[in-house]
């Protein structure tokens, strides 16, 4: 990595913004869902507002309509000291929602109502500062239509020209990519520059098909150029795998859960901040792991900074098993 003292931010997450409407009520399908309470919403988003959370200097570039919920996500992202200036609105489309069931386990239920989130534009503001960040961090779902797709991979070769970390939630579903046929071959297009990716078993089948163990799933993703996979498996904990050939089985602990929604994003924000402070691979996944389960135990996403004290503790009691 380069000498960080001309980065203009710890991190920016690209694309993917939309409203949250979380049923108020445990329910099996959106179908028995009576009432909904409203977030900022989007993997990259919601990743972006925890690693705000944990201290971190950020930005967000992604798109919204020029409407009453795409000024409601910008003044709230405004609020956690996220920067908004490469938040742009568009009045070609409404501001993405999308209605998602609260579950205690399993995948949550979602329908999506695209819009502007797919409208994001290659502005010069924003590829200067991608150049002097330190992690830019992307979704499948921000790459799955033009012109955000083309922004996106405009900005994480940027990115990787200038020697910064590149991370990509490979959260995949054919949902979001309708009109596609070989999406496979977008996905690799963008692994050609990410260092980091954080699959769930889920996504894995998804992309690559049902019925493969999940290191086999993890060395898919090496294979396509990450240098680290964590790949969560739910009650199984989580696989880390290297580029270099080491993986670890991380090892969760039996806590309350209350509302996991979000925790994935949580997991993200402890792994990349613990990047950013020089802690190795397996470290980072342990302070990950932390964060998940604190957000697991809250209902609704992360609302105030967690205690880092706590937090680093937490982390230390994270049990592993080194695989190989």
């Amino acid at each position: 990595m380069t000498d960080i003292s001309n980065h203009s931010f710890d991190f920016i997450a690209l694309g993917e913004i939309l409203i949250d409407f979380i049923s108020s009520e445990e329910v099996d399908s959106l179908a028995q869902a009576d009432s909904y309470n409203r977030f900022v919403g989007g993997q990259p988003t919601n990743l972006t507002r925890n690693m705000a959370l944990l201290g971190n200097q950020v930005a967000l570039g992604a798109c919204v309509g020029d409407d009453y919920f795409g000024q409601y996500i910008i003044d709230q992202l405004t609020q956690l000291n996220i920067e908004p200036r490469f938040i742009q609105k568009s009045n070609l489309a409404h501001t993405t929602i999308v209605p998602v069931t609260r579950t205690r386990g399993g995948t949550p239920k979602f329908m999506i109502y695209r819009g502007a989130d797919s409208l994001f534009q290659a502005e010069p503001a924003l590829l200067e500062a991608v150049s002097k960040t330190r992690i830019i961090h992307t979704s499948a779902f921000a790459i799955s239509r033009d012109p955000a797709r083309s922004t996106i991979c405009e900005a994480l070769k940027i990115a990787k020209d200038n020697d910064a970390w590149v991370s990509l939630d490979p959260n995949y579903h054919p949902a979001i990519w309708p009109d596609v046929t070989d999406f496979v071959s977008h996905l690799k297009n963008a692994f050609q520059y990410v260092d980091i990716t954080k699959p769930s078993l889920d996504d894995c089948e998804r992309i690559f098909a049902p019925g493969l163990e999940p290191l086999e799933y993890a060395r898919k993703f090496i294979n396509w150029g990450a240098k680290f996979v964590i790949l969560t498996m739910g009650d199984s904990g989580v696989l880390l795998t290297t580029a270099s050939g080491d993986v670890y089985n991380i090892i969760p602990n039996p806590i309350s859960v209350s509302d996991v929604t979000g925790a994935g994003d949580a997991y993200w924000a402890g792994f990349l901040t613990a990047i950013l402070e020089g802690k190795s691979p397996l470290e980072a996944a342990k302070l990950g792991q932390a964060l998940a389960e604190v957000k697991i135990e809250t209902v609704g996403p992360l609302t105030i900074p967690p205690d880092r004290n706590f937090l680093e503790e937490k982390a230390q009691m994270v049990r592993y098993q080194k695989i190989s």
